[in-house]
């Protein structure tokens, strides 16, 4: 089929996904950036060459919270959307007190802008947002991208750079400021650790800058790419780690589309708390 000069095709509602190539990353502005060796290892060991590119992934998981050290550990399910082409997610957690009675909790970040939401019975008893929230939430999805691995050679919104032959820090910006975390490789090509020196940790009414680490275990192939399937994760307090989050993922599911090129139309929670652009 023949088309006009000057004019350019429309793709077709309805056209099956774009599969995913390991190819360079690009940045709005850069160019073509080559992804450090690490990166590229992890991305050839979770994605299977052909897979098509979704516009997130979803998580289901099952875990313990502690709020504070020595503190009793608050059993969780959540929910969890991972947006591959824009540094955004939403995770839904429901923490049962009693019978029905349960916390639901709500960590999100899109759009440079970071809330955490916690409720009872529908009645809001705690919102958080600003610069450190979202700087913190922004660091989560850096942490959590070997869950939605098509992102670390897809997200236009990330900047890659090389640590030595098995790390590699990525960089995204936050409510103005770079957010920076370090991406461990083993050998095979798991991701296996992710730290930042100075992730904001709620220390009274202040946000204290600390060094954080998450350890990813167990990688197996859930939903047809290969993750982790638990992780442990800690704050590196002056006095010892305290170890504050655990989970196992149980599911893990491809959901919606392609992500839409930069600069086409942009993240938008759909109603209902759906992610799906």
């Amino acid at each position: 089929r023949r088309r006009r000069p000057g004019t350019r095709e429309t793709p077709m509602r309805g056209a099956r996904p774009r599969p995913y190539r390991r190819a360079v990353t690009t940045r709005p502005g850069i160019g073509d950036v080559p992804p450090p060796e690490p990166v590229l290892r992890a991305a050839r060991r979770a994605v299977p060459p052909g897979t098509p590119v979704p516009a997130l992934v979803r998580i289901r998981q099952e875990g313990v919270m502690r709020m504070r050290p020595g503190s009793r550990p608050l059993a969780f399910t959540a929910t969890q959307d991972l947006h591959v082409g824009h540094v955004a997610f939403r995770w839904r957690a429901r923490f049962p007190i009693l019978g029905p009675l349960a916390l639901r909790v709500v960590d999100g970040y899109a759009h440079g802008d970071g809330q955490l939401r916690v409720s009872v019975l529908g009645v809001p008893v705690q919102r958080r947002g600003g610069r450190d929230v979202a700087v913190g939430e922004a660091l989560r999805y850096l942490a959590e991208l070997p869950w939605v691995p098509f992102a670390m050679l897809g997200n236009p919104e990330l900047a890659w750079s090389a640590v030595d032959a098995d790390r590699a820090a990525v960089t995204a910006t936050a409510a103005g400021v770079p957010a920076r975390a370090v991406v461990e490789v083993d050998g095979t090509g798991d991701v296996v650790r992710v730290s930042c020196d100075d992730r904001p940790r709620l220390a009274g009414r202040s946000a204290v800058p600390t060094p954080w680490t998450g350890e990813l275990l167990d990688h197996r192939t859930l939903g047809g790419i290969r993750v982790p399937t638990r992780a442990e994760v800690r704050w590196d307090l002056p006095d010892g780690p305290f170890p504050y989050w655990s989970a196992t993922v149980t599911s893990l599911e491809l959901i919606g589309p392609p992500p839409p090129p930069h600069g086409g139309r942009p993240y938008r929670p759909a109603p209902g708390g759906s992610t799906i652009p």
